[in-house]
């Protein structure tokens, strides 16, 4: 990008400098300099046009080096700029330049100065406008040809290194070429004066403007035989040729997407003009493009000739001052389907379906090209006409009219087929295979799988109606039975008789490495249904693997009470050791691995806090209780708050289920406003985790007994540091934590937070230790460290609790439910035993 960026750099600086050494009052400013230059070069003009077009403008040497030394440094910040970018940028912003460039180079070009007149400039800011306040505006139908002046990579731009055509008429500013040879030799190159001659020693002025090449040459040869003698013989000849073309200045008018005035080549046609004004816009013609010169029509220019023939009949060459006119088309028509390019076409007065049909290339495949359906509008109203083939030539087409080709239904006249189970199933012809058995032996023959007993031959009447007859295709390969006659388009279906029956499936769960379903295979035994399955799982019972299969009898008359079997068996090494050996499994058995009961993963706890290893540890034991734990830890710091230790407890999937119906109680008569606490605070605190009471000086004191609480997987046994303040809540005057002092009852610690508010429920309050035990608080009751005293509000409509009361009760009911677990598990083995 950055050496792309150099190159165009080293373009410019030529441009400006040729600029700036011939023109004296500059029209333009310094930033309509560069935008000219910028669009010339993404328009793909060359050095020698912008140059002339320049010249016209006036722009000064000083001006083109101060406007070069501007885009200097533009290009230099914009490189570095590049090469910091990432590649993910770069490659956006090349994107947007590309796109940018090919929208100029098609003809959609940024207003310039001199591009369009003052009044064309007006109607496009309006029509910006418009389109700024209307976002969704009807895309521009596509009619064919509008988009040839819009390629990229055909610009029509003539070749300044043609001959020179003879009939090419001299004009100002051409540079022509006057070689003398044979007795006399000389060279003369002159560039004809604005005043259209040029000057030759002795002859003084020739004029020359307005001649062809061949007048000009025969002219300059009678000239010159005045001082040139053999010009009048043999002995000498005289050849003219130019050298630099002059530049042009014409106008293209009209709907074109830029009207305006342009500078081209002197060898320029319509086309190039054309295409450097960006191409015809709707409604704009591509039939009737004029070329005016002094008032005259000199020649129109239709593109569909060149687009169809390749000719360009009356692209005429452009001189001085002619104007391109491109007026509004005169006949649109849409034709539609099965044609090779369904679109718009623009056509000229009197031509006819048949010219329609070459402009869209033909019928397409599968067309019906017998006749084509005209939709024409007739006033107010509509009618259909058809047109047959032999009409295509001499039926008219209207401006507006739609064409509709539509698609041949196709019949066949001689078509059989087979399907089923033969070994080349497919369509054949009726012909010198006419019956069923020919057809079956046509097809390669039977497959062994061939269910022959019932064979069905679908039949298509000239009335479209269908009939189905059945073969005993047994008996007619064996010759017992006389052949099927098969007519047009029967078809014939040999069935496989294992697409008759149900295969079944076959089931297995549980502890194998792939459970899933499985397609029924004959003769499968369970070693081979779990090796189907990837093999058995660490911890898959070998003891135990139960199959239940399907109870059916395809001949009972009434229902029974057993509606299904279980088989158990146990492996050894793979193989069956205990049950029937020879036991197979049938469609639709299901197989249970099931998991070993002495099987048992790795299970976790932790402690943290004051210990001297805190960490995970692993249950070894199903009764592994606090005390154990501790001493797995290695014993308590001397730093440990004994009577604040607690259990974090992850709930069991039952317990949430109880604390969520808790939780839905608690919500009709709290007041959530009055909680600190969002609803996914709420569910991590009072549903996922919940704090079990523990006193850690009881268990460690007497290991095994009442207060040593049995843990289980995911327990989390927290041991704090003494903590020497009490925190109150609740309704207090104002709510605080004060220094522990072991002579303050709770009453005492309640006055430290300025008494009970008004609402205040005294009678309720309660005190929370560190380690979850809660009390309820009474004139001259002892606070422990750390505590929490809450005091509740008094009830009123949607002000029953607060959100340590929505907490507490929470945490209650999931213990609650934990109990309920246990006593339900505690009655099911007293049942069992």
């Amino acid at each position: 990008m950055i050496a792309l960026k150099r190159r165009l750099s080293a373009l410019c600086a030529g441009l400006f400098l040729v600029v700036g050494m011939a023109w004296a009052q500059s029209t333009m400013t310094d930033t309509q300099v560069m935008e000219y230059v910028r669009q010339g070069l993404a328009q793909g003009k060359t050095q020698k046009e912008m140059v002339a077009e320049l010249s016209l403008r006036g722009v000064t040497r000083e001006q083109a080096e101060r406007v070069y030394k501007a885009y200097q440094e533009r290009q230099g910040k914009s490189e570095v700029k590049d090469a910091t970018q990432d590649n993910s940028r770069r490659h956006s912003v090349n994107a947007k330049n590309n796109k940018d460039l090919q929208g100029v180079e098609q003809g959609q070009q940024e207003e310039g100065p001199f591009t369009r007149n003052r009044a064309d400039e007006t109607q496009t800011r309006r029509q910006q406008t418009r389109e700024q306040q209307e976002p969704e505006v009807e895309p521009e139908m596509e009619v064919y040809g509008r988009n040839i002046f819009r390629s990229r990579n055909m610009t029509f731009a003539p070749s300044e290194t043609m001959a020179t055509p003879r009939n090419y008429r001299l004009g100002p500013d051409d540079e022509v070429i006057i070689d003398v040879f044979g007795q006399n030799q000389t060279t003369i190159r002159e560039i004809i004066s604005p005043e259209g001659s040029i000057n030759v020693d002795v002859l003084g002025p020739l004029y020359l403007s307005g001649k062809t090449v061949e007048e000009a040459n025969a002219y300059l040869k009678k000239r010159l035989s005045s001082i040139y003698g053999g010009l009048a013989n043999t002995g000498t000849d005289m050849r003219l040729s130019l050298g630099q073309i002059r530049s042009i200045q014409i106008n293209v008018m009209g709907d074109v997407d830029a009207p305006g005035t342009y500078v081209l080549s002197g060898f320029a046609t319509p086309f190039h003009a054309l295409y450097r004004a960006g191409g015809v816009v709707e409604p704009g013609t591509l039939r009737n493009i004029k070329v005016v010169r002094g008032s005259k029509t000199v020649g129109t220019v239709d593109v569909y000739e060149y687009m169809t023939k390749g000719t360009l009949k009356n692209n005429v060459r452009l001189e001085e001052g002619d104007v391109i006119l491109v007026p509004a088309y005169t006949e649109m028509v849409q034709v539609e389907g099965a044609v090779k390019r369904p679109m718009f076409f623009e056509l000229k007065e009197g031509e006819t379906v048949a010219d329609l049909l070459q402009y869209a290339g033909g019928f397409a495949m599968g067309a019906n090209n017998s006749a084509v359906t005209v939709f024409r509008q007739q006033g107010a109203s509509h009618e259909v006409k058809t047109v047959e083939d032999k009409d295509f030539g001499t039926f008219r087409l209207q401006n507006g009219d739609r064409i509709e080709v539509g698609l041949q239904k196709y019949r066949f006249q001689n078509r059989i087929v087979i399907n089923g189970a033969v070994y080349l199933p497919g369509t054949y012809e009726l012909g010198e295979v006419r019956t069923a058995k020919g057809l079956v032996e046509k097809a390669g023959g039977l497959l062994p799988e061939a269910f022959t007993d019932r064979v069905v031959v679908h039949r298509e009447h000239e009335d479209r109606t269908q009939e189905v007859f059945s073969l005993n295709l047994t008996e007619i390969m064996a010759g017992t039975q006389p052949d099927f006659v098969l007519q047009n388009n029967d078809e014939l279906f040999v069935a496989s008789s294992n697409e008759l029956k149900d295969k079944g499936t076959m089931t297995i769960t549980g502890m194998v490495n792939n459970p899933g379903t499985f397609l029924f295979a004959e003769n499968t035994t369970i070693e081979d249904f779990i090796i189907m399955a990837g093999g058995l799982k660490d911890g898959a019972s070998t003891s135990r693997v139960d199959v239940t299969r399907r109870k059916k009898d395809a001949n009972g008359m009434v229902a029974t009470s057993d509606i299904g079997e279980m088989y158990s068996f146990s492996l050894k090494d793979g193989l069956v050791v205990d049950g029937n050996r020879d036991f197979v499994l049938e469609p639709y058995d299901e197989v249970l691995v099931r998991q070993s009961p002495s099987y048992n993963v790795q299970r976790h706890f932790s402690v943290i806090g004051e210990v001297n290893f805190p960490g995970e540890y692993t249950l070894t034991s199903r009764e592994e209780r606090v005390s154990d734990l501790i001493q797995k830890a290695g014993g308590l710091t001397s730093f440990a708050y004994v009577q604040g230790a607690r259990i974090v407890r992850r709930a069991t999937d039952e317990e949430i289920r109880l604390a969520k119906e808790a939780k839905e109680v608690m919500h009709s008569m709290v007041d959530t406003t009055k909680t600190h606490l969002s609803p996914e605070d709420e569910d991590e605190a009072t549903l996922s985790y919940y704090n079990v009471a523990l006193d850690l000086e009881a268990a460690l004191n007497y290991p095994g007994g009442a207060s040593d609480v049995v843990l289980r997987e995911g327990d989390r046994v927290e041991i704090p540091v003494r903590s020497n303040v009490v925190r109150i809540h609740g309704a207090v005057m104002f709510p605080t934590a004060v220094n522990y002092d072991p002579m303050m009852t709770g009453h005492d610690y309640i006055e430290a937070a300025g008494g009970f508010s008004q609402d205040a429920r005294r009678n309720k309050a309660y005190v929370v230790s560190m380690g979850g035990r809660a009390k309820r608080l009474r004139s001259g009751t002892r606070v422990e460290p750390g505590s929490e005293i809450y005091v509740p509000e008094k009830s009123d409509k949607g002000k029953k609790f607060d959100a340590s009361n929505l907490i507490a009760i929470s945490s209650a009911a999931a213990s609650l439910g934990t109990l309920s677990v246990t006593v339900v598990t505690l009655v099911n083995n007293l049942k069992k035993n």
